[in-house]
C-alpha cells in the first residue's frame, strides 16, 4: 500500500499541471484507488491460518527413535539334548573375549560314565569279533577238508563204477565165457575117448576099470560143464548187475552226501560270517558311542566362535524372582546361557509409522544421534524394512526397520537410545501445502482456498508424496494459491 500512495501522488500532481477537467480528474482518481486497493489485497503476506502455495524440492525427512543392537550376535549354552548339566565355570559378565577363549565349563562326569561303559562293551566285543574271525578261518579250513575229502571219493566211486563197467564186468564175462567152453572142450574130448573104449571093452582088449575111469572123467567133465554154464549165467546175468548196481548206488550217494556237505558247508560259513557281522556291528555301535561321548565331553567346554562381549543370559531362581545365570546353575540341552554380541558392527532397531513407511526405500542415507553421546554426528543406511505391521498403544500401525551404522566404537553398547532420520528420495519442482491443509470426504482430497474477494472455498485437489509436515500436490492448486490451514465452518 506504501508503494502505490506516491504513484497516486504523482498522478494527481501531473492531472492538476496538465489542467485536466475536474470530472475526469475524479474519475482517474477513483480508479487508481481501486486498483492500488485490489493491488495491496492481493499482495499481502500469509495470515495465520493461511499459506500461501509454494514450489520447489520436497524433501521427505522420516524421524525414528530406536535402540542400538549387534549386526550378529552368537548364543552360547548346552547343546546336549534331553540333559541338564552342571555350570562348573563361567566368563565374567562384560569381559571382551576373542575368539577360542571359554565361555563356559559344564560337568563331564556323567559323559565320563557313558564313556567307561562304551569302552568296556568295545573291549570285550572287539574280543568277541577276534573268537568269531577266528572260528570263522577254522571252519572254513575244516569245511574245506571235509569237502575235498568227499570230491575225492565221488571222484573214485565214479572211477571204480567206470572200469567195473568198462572192464572188470567184460572181463569176467568172458573169462567166464571162456570157462565154460573149456569144460565143452573137456566133455567132448572125454565123451570121444569114452565111444573109442567101447569096441575095445567088447574085445577085452581094455579092462573095466580103464573103461569106468574114462566113463568117470566124462561124468565129471559134464558135470564141471553144468557147473560152469551155472557160472557163467549167474555172472552175466545177477553178479555183474548187481557189482554195477551196487556200484552205481555207491557213486550217487557219494554225490549227495557231497553235495548235502557242501549245502551244509554253506550254511555254516555263512552263519559264522553272520556272527561275525553282527560282532562288527556290535563293536562298530560300541565305538560309536565312545566317539558320541568324547563328542559330548568336548561340547563341555563352550569357546568363542567369534569374538564379542560377553553377557549372561536371565534366569529365574526357585522364589520366582528373575536374576543372571551364575556357576553352580544347570541348564539343559538348547538353554542358552551366554550371548555374544559382536560390537565390531553395530545396528539399530526401530519402527516407523504406517503413514511414512511410502517414503522409505532400502539403502537410504540416515542421520543418527546416541542419548550416551549427544555430540557425535554418526550416519548409517536403511538396510531393512520389516513387510509385517503391528499396532501400537494409540492404535497406529508401524513397521520394523533396520539400520546398519556406519562408525563404530568400543563405547557403544546394546540397548543404547539412538535419535535417527531417515532422508527419503527427494521429489524435486514439487508443488506443496501442509499436511494440515489437507481434507477428505468420500469424494476425495480437497483444500480450503482463500482470495481476496469473498470466503474461502472448496477446491478438489490430487496429494503426492507427503512428509510429516508438507503433502505434494499433482493437481488442483497452482503456485501463489493460497489455502486454509485450520478447517472451516
Amino acid at each position: 500500500m506504501s508503494a502505490v500512495l506516491p504513484n497516486l501522488r504523482e498522478t494527481l500532481r501531473r492531472a492538476a499541471v496538465s489542467g485536466a477537467r475536474p470530472a475526469l480528474l475524479v474519475l482517474g482518481v477513483g480508479a487508481l484507488v481501486l486498483l492500488a486497493l485490489v493491488a495491496a489485497l492481493t499482495t499481502h503476506g500469509e495470515k495465520p491460518g493461511e499459506f500461501l502455495v509454494r514450489r520447489g524440492t520436497l524433501e521427505p525427512s522420516v524421524p525414528l527413535v530406536g535402540t542400538l543392537t549387534p549386526a550378529r550376535s552368537d548364543s552360547y549354552g548346552a547343546v546336549v539334548p534331553g540333559v541338564e548339566l552342571k555350570i562348573l565355570a563361567l566368563v565374567e559378565e562384560g569381559t571382551l573375549v576373542a575368539a577360542g577363549d571359554r565361555l563356559i565349563q559344564f560337568d563331564p562326569a556323567p559323559f565320563q560314565k557313558e564313556l567307561e561303559v562304551a569302552r568296556a562293551r568295545a573291549r570285550e566285543l572287539a574280543t568277541e569279533e577276534d573268537q568269531a574271525r577266528l572260528a570263522l578261518a577254522a571252519l572254513r579250513l575244516k569245511s574245506s577238508a571235509e569237502v575235498r575229502d568227499a570230491r575225492l571219493s565221488t571222484e573214485t566211486s565214479e572211477r571204480d563204477l567206470s572200469a567195473l563197467v568198462n572192464t572188470g564186468a567184460p572181463l569176467t564175462a568172458r573169462e567166464s565165457a571162456h570157462d565154460l567152453e573149456q569144460r565143452e572142450r573137456f566133455l567132448q574130448e572125454a565123451q570121444e575117448k569114452l565111444a573109442g573104449l567101447e569096441p575095445f571093452v567088447e574085445k577085452g582088449y581094455i579092462s573095466q576099470e580103464e573103461y569106468r575111469a574114462a566113463r568117470s572123467r566124462r561124468d565129471q567133465a559134464a558135470a564141471d560143464l553144468q557147473l560152469s554154464r551155472a557160472r557163467h549165467a549167474a555172472l552175466v546175468q545177477q553178479t555183474n548187475p548187481d557189482l554195477i548196481r551196487r556200484k552205481l548206488d555207491e557213486t550217487a550217494r557219494d554225490k549227495a552226501q557231497l553235495r548235502l556237505l557242501g549245502e551244509r558247508t554253506h550254511v555254516s560259513i555263512e552263519q559264522a560270517e553272520a556272527a561275525v557281522r553282527l560282532t562288527a556291528i556290535r563293536l562298530e555301535e560300541a565305538n560309536r558311542q565312545i566317539a558320541d561321548a568324547e563328542k559330548k565331553i568336548a561340547w563341555c567346554t563352550v569357546t568363542a566362535r567369534a569374538p564379542g562381549l560377553a553377557v549372561h543370559s536371565d534366569v529365574f531362581d526357585r522364589t520366582g524372582e528373575r536374576r543372571k545365570v551364575r556357576i553352580g546353575d544347570s541348564a539343559w540341552g538348547g538353554t542358552t546361557v551366554v550371548t555374544l554380541p559382536d560390537l565390531t558392527r553395530m545396528m539399530i532397531q526401530g519402527r516407523v509409522p504406517e503413514s511414512e513407511i511410502h517414503h522409505l526405500a532400502p539403502g537410504e542415507p540416515v542421520g543418527v544421534t546416541l542419548d550416551a553421546f549427544p555430540e557425535r554426528k554418526l550416519t548409517g543406511v536403511l538396510r531393512h524394512i520389516g513387510s509385517v505391521g503391528a499396532s501400537e498403544k494409540n492404535e497406529l500401525r508401524s513397521f520394523p526397520v533396520t539400520i546398519l551404522l556406519d562408525q563404530n566404537d568400543s563405547r557403544f553398547r546394546p540397548g543404547m537410545v539412538a535419535r535417527c532420520s531417515i532422508r527419503g528420495a527427494p521429489v524435486a519442482d514439487a508443488l506443496f501445502i501442509p499436511v494440515e491443509a489437507v481434507h477428505s470426504d468420500d469424494h476425495g482430497s480437497f483444500a480450503w482456498v482463500t482470495s481476496a474477494f469473498g470466503g474461502p472455498k472448496a477446491r478438489r485437489i490430487v496429494i503426492g508424496k507427503t512428509t510429516s509436515r508438507f503433502a505434494e500436490v499433482r493437481q488442483g492448486l497452482r503456485a501463489g494459491d493460497r489455502v486454509r490451514i485450520a478447517e472451516t465452518d
